[in-house]
C-alpha cells in the first residue's frame, strides 16, 4: 500500500504573494482547511511545505506554502503534484 495519496495539482500562480491554484483530487474540497503539511513533486524533486493557508475560488483550492513568497518561485511549482501521509487523510 502506498504511503501517500495524491490530493491534487498545481495549475497556475495565483496574485503577488505566491500563491498557487491547486486542481483539487477530492470531492469535498474542504479537507485542504486541515491540511498541515504537503509534499510538493515535480519531476526532478519532492519537497515538504508547511501550509499557511488555504482559500478557495471557483472549484479550486489557492494554497498559501512557506517559503513561496512571490509569483516567480510559485511558478517553479506549476504542473506539480501534491501528497499528503496517508494517516494525515
Amino acid at each position: 500500500m502506498q504511503k501517500r495519496l495524491e490530493v491534487g495539482q498545481i495549475v497556475n500562480t495565483f496574485g503577488i504573494k505566491g500563491e498557487v491554484k491547486v486542481t483539487p483530487f477530492t470531492d469535498d474540497i474542504n479537507r485542504f482547511d486541515d491540511l498541515k503539511k504537503v509534499y510538493v513533486k515535480t519531476r526532478k524533486e519532492e519537497k515538504l511545505y508547511k501550509v499557511e493557508n488555504a482559500r478557495y475560488h471557483k472549484n479550486m483550492v489557492l494554497l498559501k506554502l512557506e517559503g513561496i513568497e512571490n509569483p516567480e518561485q510559485a511558478e517553479l511549482l506549476k504542473n506539480a503534484f501534491l501528497e499528503i501521509d496517508r494517516e494525515d487523510a
